[in-house]
Order: structure tokens, then sequence, then C-alpha cells
């Protein structure tokens, strides 16, 4: 072990630190790494081995946002991702913004709107709203403010950078509108726009997925621009035929009281007509039958004879051969009973305890 220590590189400075070489993968070119100590920050690797100086290095704890660079298309600080673990991960910088024809839209807005005072954070600035738009095509000032707000800038504030958020947002809608219509007129889809009547331009799923595969947008986008709820199919009118794709069309709605062809529907019978086993549907406007008041006599029954059936005095009913039992007082509006004898040794209702005779056969 200490003669691997005393054979390293660094032995003759002093420094016994672990080192390792990789390749770094940044806007697209190969960039290998050699001998670098295995705790270097990605900041530092770009800045101090690589040559690109654009991110900077504000406060090496991710507070201020001035070294944000992506990876893999994640917007992180530099200085709190290792340098190693970064190897064969896509890393994208502020550099790699700018095109051949000079500096991209983004660092455009920002310098036009004001957003750019001693420079320190624009770097990082940029490199947050190029990751915003990426991410959201058409982001609200909130979610623009949430996307800012790991930027620290003491010199201009962020005014100005919101405005060139919805600077560029608002120029790329319209460039994108404006090559989707260009493409539907030379297709011939559509007719030329007019001043009268121009033609609206709408982002498709398709578009968006060929500018994402060119680096411009992400996989996905706005749900009002990705499902076009909005276009409904149009009012069809009775008896029109409803086009199909291939040519031909579908056989269209025959209007009410059509008669339908041999061993096809019948057709529908008109308000009014009476059905073979039922009361006709009355006409639109007919009144209904008012409510007969109550004690009407039903249109089945006879009329009312007005009998009033009393309670009291009803006759008691007459059996043959039943005479009154003895001591047993006919009931109040109930006549006696006739030929009703009382059996023998029965006069009345005994008291509770006496012994009847036909006990004594028990």
């Amino acid at each position: 072990m200490t003669d691997e220590l005393l054979n390293h590189p660094g032995a003759l400075t002093g420094d016994v630190r672990p080192t390792t070489s990789y390749t770094l993968r940044v806007n697209g070119v190969e960039r290998p790494v050699a001998d670098a100590w295995i705790g270097e920050s990605l900041l530092y690797v770009l800045r101090e081995r690589l040559g690109l100086a654009g991110a900077k290095d504000g406060c090496e704890q991710g507070e201020c946002g001035a070294c944000s660079i992506q990876v893999d298309g994640q917007l992180v600080n530099g200085c709190l991702v290792p340098a190693a673990l970064a190897a064969d991960s896509e890393i994208a910088t502020v550099e790699g913004l700018s095109g051949p024809g000079g500096a991209s839209d983004v660092q455009r807005a920002l310098a036009d709107s004001g957003a750019v005072q001693c420079g320190y954070c624009t770097p990082g600035m940029a490199m947050a709203v190029h990751d915003l738009l990426q991410r959201n095509h058409r982001p609200s000032e909130v979610e623009a403010r949430q996307a800012l707000c790991g930027n620290l800038c003491r010199c201009t504030g962020y005014r100005a950078a919101l405005n060139a958020v919805q600077t560029v947002a608002d120029a790329r809608e319209a460039a994108l509108e404006a090559e989707l219509a260009a493409a539907e007129q030379a297709a011939g889809e559509t007719p030329a726009p007019t001043a009268a009547a121009p033609v609206p331009a709408r982002p498709t799923e398709q578009s968006f997925a060929d500018l994402a595969l060119a680096g411009e947008l992400p996989l996905y986008a706005d749900a009002e621009l990705w499902h076009e709820a909005d276009q409904l199919i149009p009012a069809q009118q009775q008896g029109e035929a409803t086009a199909r794709a291939g040519g031909y069309a579908y056989p269209p709605t025959p209007p009410h009281g059509t008669a339908a062809p041999a061993g096809g529907w019948e057709p529908t019978p008109a308000h009014g007509t009476a059905g073979a086993d039922a009361h006709g549907t009355p006409a639109h406007g007919t009144p209904y039958l008012p409510t007969p008041p109550h004690g009407t006599p039903h249109q089945d029954a006879g009329p009312y004879d007005g009998t009033v059936y009393a309670t009291d005095g009803h006759p008691y009913p007459q059996y043959p051969g039943y005479d009154h039992p003895a001591g047993y007082g006919a009931p109040v509006g109930y006549g006696a009973p006739a030929g009703y004898d009382a059996p023998a040794g029965y006069d009345a209702t005994p008291a509770h305890g006496i012994r009847l005779p036909e006990d004594e056969n028990a």
C-alpha cells in the first residue's frame, strides 16, 4: 500500500488523494478528464479543467443558483454534483445555448429586458429560464417565479427576468403557429389566410414531438394544445348524409313520418295518432282533464244514494234456538235475541274463584 502511494503522481507534491479518469459529455461533445481528484465538483471540473467558465462559482453551497446547469435534462447546481458521478451523462451549460447565429432567444430577451447588470447571476438565470420553457412552453407568472426562486440577484431584481420569460414564450408560440400555418397552406389542406378570414393555426401533438426530438421542446406540453377538446363535431341537419373516410357516406337519417322500406322499420306515428291497442296520444297543447272534487262518483259506479251507515242501534243478530242467557242484559242498542235459553246452572258470569257445576266432574 505504501509503495502504491509513493508511485502516485501526486506523491511528489504531497497530495495522496485518490484520483480517477473519466469522460464528460458536455453540450454534445465528449471531453476527457484525466487524473482528477474523485471529490472534485462538476462546477470545478467545468471551469478549471475544461475551460467552460460560463457557470459561476458563487456560494459553493447550492444557494445562489449562479452555477445552474442541466444534467440529463434536469436543472441542478453544479457545485453540489461530484464530477465523477456525471460521467456518461448529458451535460448542458450556458455555452450550449448559443448557436451559430449568436446568442439564443433566452439570452437576447434577458439582455433586451434589462435583466443584466453585473452579469454574475446571468448564466444561471439563463439556464433556469431555458429549463422552464423546455418543460412549460406557456408558464404563468407564478410558475415563472417558482422556477427562478433558486437564482439570487442583487442588482436588477426579478421583474426584468419575468418579462423576459413572457417575451420568449410569446415569440416561440407565434413562430410555431406561423410554421404550422405555412405547412398547412403548402400541403393544400387549408385555403390561404386573408385579412378578413385568417386561419387560426393550432399546435398539434406531432409538431411538439418533432420539436422535442430536436431539443427545442419537451416530449410533453400543455393539455390544452395536445388534446383539441374544443374541436366539436359540427351540427348535422336532419336528412343530411355524413361523410366518411374512404369516399362514401352514411345513409341520411329519415325525417319523422317517413315510411320504412319493405321489411324495415315502421314510421314514427304523429302526435294524436291512435295506436292499435291504446288510446291516441293527445296533440301538443291539449289540456288535461280537471281533477273531480271529492265525493264525485266514478264513471263505472252508479250514482251515490246518500245513505248514512249508523254505528249505534244495529240489531242484535238473531240465531234460531238461541235464548238470551238469564241475568245477561242485552247490550246497549242491541235487541235481545229470541229463542235463547240459558244453560242449566249458568246464570251469569261467575266471579273469579267460584266453582262451577261441571267442575265437580272434572
